[in-house]
């Protein structure tokens, strides 16, 4: 009962507010505690088995063994020890893993090893991760000048070490030629024969580099099968259990409830433990009681101080009213659209900067009117930099074995790199005395409703000629967003930092999960070896190539990542922060939705222009169809004019 007011009232174990409400000595607290608490050997302090026995575990368990190793004394470590070795994951052994060709957590000697085995001669590569590029540096022989080698109908040969630097990377060499168009004016086709071969000689190199690693040594095989088990299978799902929270101050009364759902405590529970946390709940749960709640209960813990919550234009009101309405007491600022004039702005980022305020509810537009941090931008960049300058390096002792290319690649960036830098340091000295940016303004958190909105943040990638992808630009909401999460986890020294909230947080994008990463985790990504989409792609996508006929009836290669691969990680890694819930699973009251499918015949109108549009479908006669003869060019694009037809009749 005292731990579970101690935690209700401190946020964590205090083992001096629990002696002081039983009465008993520390030690003799700690022995009743017995396995309910644990002695963290990393930070000296007390946390409870769901805490300590969950997260990364295979860290934690090696974190254990050194504490012990240097205080073989100290029986509290030993205890927790013995803990963590019984929670173990199970491992997963080597013949059950998932390979990707170009994984950037394999270490490099296995690539030249399998690269030595491929071309019967020994061959370097060399990853450069501020260009997330691979060199690949041998000589020639008849497997790399005519085996791997793809000769085109215009232009060189590519040889076997440029092809199997596109599988490295899982992207193909894009191949065209000249011929005479219209007018006598030249025109470039893809080469889809040279193409077709170029794909199909990776993914022979790709399924090589499988069938290869069955070969491997059995320590090669250890080794291989621990460094994937302490980097992706290393983690315990926490049971968040929230029921001892009471909530002080919150009117549940004015609310008209009795009390919140478990569901709501369990995920402020969360929030409040992590410092934030992705809050994936269907509609009609109640996510903004849950902010709400959550944001009230880091505060009076004394874990932030001036938490805010963005939401959406057409819900601030709402959402203000009800904050109001659970804690009457506290002091809000929620500004009104007028206040955040040209005019009066200035005065209002004071007034958020200058009080204490419990909470600060802006609209997601009021928030991007808030500068960002240039500070932290400085910072992004100058990582950048040094990254590439550390590449260079690399690059200019390899000297002669390393391509011009990659040379003016990296120098390229750095030379845009130093521009944008020297940029915005001269922003920074100009703007010293004049304004407000967000880092200064002590907002500590960051309570972002409706977060699907942001999902529109920039990524680089070499897939760009894959469907589906996403648009890689992002938007300016977006990446404003972005420097304010990286200043909250500047700040703090932690991933989150921010809690998100969306009943569909992913909806028909691979690259929206990987964002909500980028976003969320970045240390846990580096962590793994990932630094951006490419990177994350070869861990857990796999990409497929198939030639299809285009609209204008021409074999183009469309390239998509068919299917996840290492699910039950991936799944890990995304349930590791966030709460997922469903009305099934907190047994709402709701009713079941009733579907009927009503077919609706086409008119007799709809079906004789049906018959004529399959007609110019197949003949090319636009006549059928009510208008003028199609010229040769309009006729490459025969099904895509169809098809527009198809839906406007559709529509009538």
């Amino acid at each position: 009962e005292a731990l579970a007011r101690s935690l209700n009232e401190k946020g964590a174990v205090d083992l001096g507010f629990i002696t002081a409400a039983t009465g008993l000595e520390q030690n003799e607290v700690i022995e009743r505690l017995n396995h309910h608490i644990y002695l963290n050997p990393t930070d000296q302090n007390w946390e409870t088995s769901d805490l300590y026995l969950s997260g990364n575990v295979v860290e934690k368990l090696q974190q254990a063994k050194q504490a012990v190793q240097l205080y073989p004394e100290n029986t509290q470590y030993y205890k927790g020890l013995q803990a963590l070795e019984k929670v173990q994951p199970e491992r997963i052994p080597f013949e059950l893993l998932d390979f990707n060709l170009g994984e950037r957590w394999i270490p490099n000697r296995y690539y030249e090893s399998f690269a030595g085995k491929l071309f019967d001669q020994p061959t370097e590569i060399n990853y450069f991760p501020s260009l997330d590029t691979f060199k690949v540096s041998t000589g020639h022989n008849t497997k790399i000048d005519r085996e791997f080698s793809v000769t085109p109908k215009s232009g060189r040969t590519t040889y076997g070490y440029t092809i199997l630097e596109h599988a490295l990377e899982n992207t193909a060499p894009f191949f065209t030629y000249e011929v005479e168009g219209a007018g006598g004016k030249p025109i470039r086709l893809p080469d889809n024969e040279a193409i077709q071969l170029a794909h199909q000689k990776i993914e022979n190199i790709r399924n090589g580099f499988i069938e290869w690693l069955q070969e491997l040594p059995i320590n090669d095989k250890n080794e291989l099968e621990n460094l994937y088990n302490n980097t992706f299978n290393c983690y315990v799902l926490r049971e968040y259990n929230g029921s001892h929270l009471s909530f002080p101050g919150l009117e549940k009364k004015a609310l008209e409830i009795e009390d919140l759902y478990s569901s709501q405590k369990n995920a402020a529970w969360r929030i409040i433990q992590n410092r934030g946390a992705l809050i994936d709940h269907e509609v009609g749960l109640g996510k903004t009681l849950t902010m709400i709640v959550a944001a009230n209960e880091m505060k009076r813990l004394g874990i932030i101080h001036k938490p805010a919550i963005l939401v959406l234009n057409a819900n601030v009101n709402q959402i203000a009213a009800t904050y109001k309405k659970a804690y009457p007491n506290a002091r809000i600022l929620a500004p009104g659209e007028n206040d955040f004039t040209p005019a009066k702005r200035m005065r209002l980022f004071h007034e958020i900067k200058n009080n204490n305020w419990d909470c600060i509810i802006l609209t997601h537009d009021q928030f991007g009117k808030i500068p960002q941090s240039p500070e932290i931008q400085k910072e992004i960049l100058q990582n950048e930099l040094d990254n590439i300058e550390r590449d260079l390096d690399t690059a200019r002792d390899l000297g002669g074995d390393i391509s011009k290319k990659i040379l003016k690649g990296l120098e390229i960036r750095k030379n845009n790199l130093d521009g944008r830098l020297k940029t915005l340091l001269k922003d920074i000295e100009d703007k010293k005395d004049s304004g407000i940016n967000f880092k200064e303004m002590g907002i500590d958190h960051l309570f972002v409703d409706e977060s699907h909105k942001f999902k529109n943040l920039t990524f680089t990638t070499r897939h760009d000629r894959v469907a589906g992808i996403g648009n890689m630009q992002g938007s300016q909401k977006a990446l404003n967003m972005l420097f304010a999460v990286r200043t909250l986890q500047e700040k703090f020294d932690s991933d989150l930092c921010v809690t998100f909230l969306s009943g569909t947080p992913i909806s028909n994008s691979l690259t929206e999960m990987y964002l909500l990463f980028k976003y969320l985790r970045p240390k846990e990504m580096e962590r793994q070896h990932i630094e951006n989409f490419d990177g994350w792609a070869a861990v857990f996508a796999r990409k497929t190539t198939d030639f299809e006929f285009s609209v204008t009836n021409e074999i183009i290669a469309k390239e998509r990542f068919r299917h996840f691969i290492k699910v039950p990680e991936l799944a890990l890694f995304y349930n590791e922060i966030t709460d997922y819930k469903t009305a099934k699973h907190i047994d709402l009251d709701k009713p079941e939705i009733e579907e009927q499918l009503v077919n609706i015949s086409p008119t007799p109108e709809q079906s004789e222009f049906i018959t004529q549009l399959m007609q110019f479908a197949k003949t090319g006669n636009a006549t059928l169809i009510g208008r003028a003869p199609l010229t040769s060019q309009e006729d490459k694009g025969r099904m895509l004019i169809a098809t527009n037809y198809a839906k406007k009749m559709a529509a009538d």
